[in-house]
């Protein structure tokens, strides 16, 4: 399964707001994860990165290397889960190897 095709992306704000609402919450330095079973689904991801964060730049940025880090990671990801990753506004300054052991530390939770 390929990361980020249509079937795995999140898009609905009603999904997100589903997963912030009914799902559990881990908090990193950089990240914040919410995870919210599902049966009816196959895994999706969705990414939140607030304008508190920066411009428009910083927070595509932000973007793309979560991406890629969810990409890499994807059998990590565990299956029929809703996975929403926020990042905070320290994350600005992080760097991608950060970003990313921030993210597998948040997974094994």
């Amino acid at each position: 399964m390929v990361l980020m095709e249509n079937e795995n992306r999140m898009r609905c704000r009603r999904d997100f707001l589903r997963v912030y609402q009914h799902g559990s919450v881990r908090f990193g330095r950089y990240l914040v994860m919410h995870l919210l079973p599902v049966s009816e689904s196959p895994t999706k991801v969705g990414i939140s990165v607030s304008r508190k964060v920066g411009n428009a730049v910083i927070r595509n940025r932000i973007k793309r290397r979560l991406r890629e880090i969810m990409r890499l990671n994807w059998q990590s990801i565990p299956e029929q889960h809703y996975l929403v990753v926020s990042a905070k506004v320290k994350s600005r300054d992080a760097s991608y190897r950060e970003l990313e052991t921030d993210f597998n530390r948040l997974l094994k939770g």
